[in-house]
C-alpha cells in the first residue's frame, strides 16, 4: 500500500502536493516546472548558467550571487551555496567569464573545485527533489534513477539536486527542453500541477553512481 511521505504546499494560493512511496520504494509526484539551472558551467558546449555581466543563461541572482566591480560574491556566504568558490571564498571565474555552480551530486573521483564534476543541467536530463524525499526514504536518492512524464511525453532522468523542505517540481534545462516545456531558466517553466515526477531510490541511473547523503 503506497505510503504518503510529505505533503508541501508550494505557494499559498495552491493545494499541497503529496509525495508518495510505493511498495517496491519508487516514489512518486505530480507538482508544476520550475527550470533549474545548475551544474551548466559549459562543459559540453551548451550556455553556462552564470556568467559575468549576468549573461549567462539564468541570472546570477537566482543563484544566490551579485555582482560588483567586476567581482562576483555570493548573497550569504557559507550558507550551503551553490557556486564553485576560489580560494579567496567567492565564486570562482572560469575561462570565458564563467561563474561555476554546483548541483547535490557530485563526481566523487573529481575535485570539488572542478566543473566537470557536477551535472550539466544544459545537457544532461534531471530532477530535483525536496528534502523530505532525501530523508524519508531508505535507499540512496542522489544519483537514483528518475522520470519525469508530461503531456504524453516522458524522459529519463538522474536526481541531481536537493531544493528546500517548501519546494517541489523542478527540472533541468535539458529535462524540461525533452519534455516540450519551456527550458529557459530566466522565464521558462510551467505552472500546470500535472508533471509527474517519479525515482527509484536505490538504484542508480545509467553513468551515475549513488551518492549517500
Amino acid at each position: 500500500m503506497p505510503r504518503l511521505i510529505a505533503k508541501i504546499a508550494p505557494r499559498k494560493d495552491e493545494p499541497e502536493c503529496e509525495i508518495w512511496e510505493d511498495d517496491d520504494l519508487r516514489v512518486y509526484f505530480t507538482a508544476d516546472a520550475d527550470i533549474d539551472a545548475d551544474g551548466a558551467n559549459g562543459q559540453f558546449g551548451a550556455p553556462a548558467a552564470y556568467m559575468l555581466g549576468d549573461q549567462g543563461s539564468d541570472y546570477l541572482q537566482n543563484g544566490g550571487m551579485y555582482e560588483k566591480d567586476g567581482k562576483v560574491y555570493c548573497d550569504e556566504p557559507g550558507k550551503g551555496n551553490i557556486a564553485i568558490l576560489d580560494d579567496d571564498g567567492h565564486p570562482k571565474i572560469f575561462d570565458g567569464g564563467i561563474v561555476g555552480c554546483k548541483t547535490t551530486y557530485k563526481d566523487p573521483t573529481k575535485a570539488v573545485t572542478d566543473p566537470y564534476a557536477y551535472i550539466d543541467a544544459a545537457t544532461v536530463p534531471y530532477i530535483v527533489v525536496p528534502g523530505q524525499v532525501i530523508e524519508e526514504t531508505e535507499g540512496v536518492v542522489i544519483g537514483c534513477l528518475a522520470r519525469a512524464t508530461y503531456n504524453g511525453q516522458s524522459v529519463d532522468c538522474v536526481v541531481a539536486d536537493v531544493s528546500s523542505r517548501k519546494k517541489i517540481g523542478e527540472l533541468s534545462i535539458a529535462a524540461a527542453a525533452a519534455l516540450g516545456i519551456n527550458s529557459s531558466p530566466r522565464h521558462g517553466g510551467t505552472n500546470d500541477p500535472n508533471v509527474l515526477y517519479e525515482l527509484w531510490p536505490g538504484v542508480s541511473a545509467e553513468g551515475y553512481v549513488l551518492i549517500p547523503s
